[in-house]
């Protein structure tokens, strides 16, 4: 069991670095579309404010997963039940926008299913 969740950690690591990936490739979109006239400046303002709102988050899950210790977690629910309600906490507390938490609970149960062979 423990092996599951010490995986689980290690692949949303990888899924992590695609989701940043993704968000950088949306930026450079923006970028383009600012400079081709099909988006004001207001537009890509807000647009890149929510990318970058996006990364921060990002950022700030991935210390939580470093702090994560799986063998203190009795299954693999309750270590993302815990990483889930510690995330939630920090988004408020950071001011990060919701966009980020959604993001990042699709990664997390796109790796869930995978490791338990779902």
């Amino acid at each position: 069991m423990k092996h599951q969740q010490r995986n689980f950690l290690e692949i949303l690591k990888i899924e992590l670095d695609d989701l940043q990936e993704d968000i950088e490739t949306l930026k450079e979109i923006c970028e383009q579309k600012l400079r081709d006239g099909l988006i004001t400046n207001y537009v890509y303002k807000e647009n890149m404010a929510l990318y970058e709102n996006e990364l921060h988050a990002i950022k700030t899950f991935r210390q939580l997963i470093k702090t994560t210790n799986p063998d203190q977690f009795e299954s693999l629910e309750r270590m993302i039940q815990s990483l889930d309600e510690q995330f939630m906490t920090t988004m408020k507390s950071c001011g990060y926008a919701r966009a980020g938490h959604i993001c990042i609970k699709r990664k997390i149960l796109k790796v869930a299913n995978y490791v338990q062979g779902k």
